[in-house]
């Protein structure tokens, strides 16, 4: 009996050694979090059995992980993120019903279309906002995410490739579409000069609750011709206002209400007027002056662009979110982590709010794990093996003198 007792023994420090071998082989992994065994005692019992029984050995009960924080390495890169406190960032594995993983690991990249992934190809989930970084909401969500609007981070490249939001509860991808021309009339020096067929585009507007009229964002005029020659001049306008046709998955620029104060060159000008709109696409290739030049992550999630002519935009909010049972989240590799019937639902929330940790750029989260500790516990653990495997001896040794006794 006493040979199968110590065999139980013999697995869980062969279990504590596996355990802390993987703990030291992930030392160098961003957002891996430290395993711990959970033994107990083995005791066969009967309503029937004294008060006197023998214990039969011990048995895996859990693994447990600690998901205290690591500490930072700075990199100074603006996708690679950490979340300086409790929670998880979210990430949508791909395909049309994508499971969403909780992760510690934020080295973030972009995959061919810009969207902002995990190295194995997951989307980093952000809350869709407004230019000014309000957060949409809408009925139609989920309870789960507290009727917030969540989407895949994508980074345009160009001004005129914004994706902007309907406050009615749609996420519009503007693409190349939210673009017109029209003629431009501004009084220059007191002179009423056209810009005939200019392009005009608006990125990073609000959608108001109709679902038509578009305010805010930046209003862009370039090209066209004036007096027959081409305009080099390059106008924008923050307080525009136009009428937009939203559709599912995008929008058309219909037609421009006002032009608002336009600025070019430290100029400002009042008054201007258009006419002559006609809704157009503007150039895939995107417009070169106002191509993407830099991107930063805020405190509190929010991911800012900012463009080559200054222009700057809110693409949306990093979602974080927290179980009530991290112990019971199903671990998927790569220091992610999926929910289960044990951990609870999964809570969306906003970085820096209800307990939450903020959002901190330029850094990574390295792994928890503690090398002396867990060098300690190989030493620890090879002791156990070595006493189970005397108690097999011994027991050996025993039944073998039983043996030769009529010898």
């Amino acid at each position: 009996m006493a040979f199968y007792t110590s065999l139980t023994g013999l697995n869980a420090a062969q279990t504590d050694l596996s355990v802390t071998s993987n703990n030291i082989a992930n030392s160098g992994s961003y957002g891996f979090k430290k395993t711990t065994t959970d033994f107990g005692e083995l005791v066969a019992d009967s309503p029937l059995a004294s008060g006197q029984n023998i214990g039969q050995g011990t048995r895996l009960r859990a693994t447990i992980q600690d998901f205290t924080s690591g500490s930072m390495k700075t990199t100074n890169r603006a996708l690679d993120m950490m979340v300086n406190g409790d929670g998880f960032f979210l990430v949508k594995s791909p395909g049309a019903s994508g499971t969403v993983s909780l992760t510690r690991d934020g080295s973030f990249l972009t995959d061919k279309n810009n969207n902002v992934v995990t190295s194995d190809g997951h989307y980093l989930q952000v809350y869709a906002t407004t230019n000014s970084g309000n957060i949409y909401t809408s009925t139609d969500q989920t309870s789960a995410t507290g009727g917030r609007i969540v989407k895949n981070l994508t980074l345009p490249s160009y001004e005129d490739q914004v994706s902007i939001s309907s406050n009615t509860g749609d996420t519009v991808q503007v693409g190349n579409s939210l673009a017109a021309t029209g003629d431009v009339t501004v009084n220059i020096g007191g002179t009423a000069t056209t810009i005939t067929g200019a392009k005009i585009t608006l990125g990073g507007a609000t959608i108001g609750t109709d679902g038509t009229t578009a305010t805010g964002g930046v209003l862009t005029i370039t090209g066209g011709t004036v007096n027959g020659a081409a305009n080099t001049a390059t106008y924008t306008s923050t307080g525009a206002t136009a009428t937009v046709t939203t559709t599912a998955g995008t929008s058309t620029l219909t037609n421009i209400t006002g032009l608002g104060t336009l600025s070019y060159n430290g100029e400002n000008y009042t008054g201007a007027t258009i006419a002559n709109v006609a809704s157009a696409t503007t150039d895939e290739s995107g417009d070169t002056s106002s191509a993407l030049s830099n991107i930063s992550v805020g405190t509190d999630g929010k991911v800012t662009a900012t463009f080559a002519n200054g222009n700057q935009y809110i693409l949306g909010a990093v979602a974080l979110g927290d179980v009530n049972n991290r112990n019971g989240l199903h671990s998927t590799g790569n220091a992610n982590w999926t929910v289960t019937g044990t951990s609870g639902s999964l809570n969306y929330r906003e970085a820096d709010t209800s307990g939450l940790g903020s959002v901190q750029s330029g850094a990574l989260e390295l792994s928890n794990i503690d090398l002396t500790q867990e060098l300690v516990n190989l030493i620890s653990e090879q002791r156990n093996f070595q006493a189970n495997s005397k108690a097999i001896s011994t027991d050996n040794q025993m039944v073998s003198y039983v043996m030769n006794i009529q010898s």
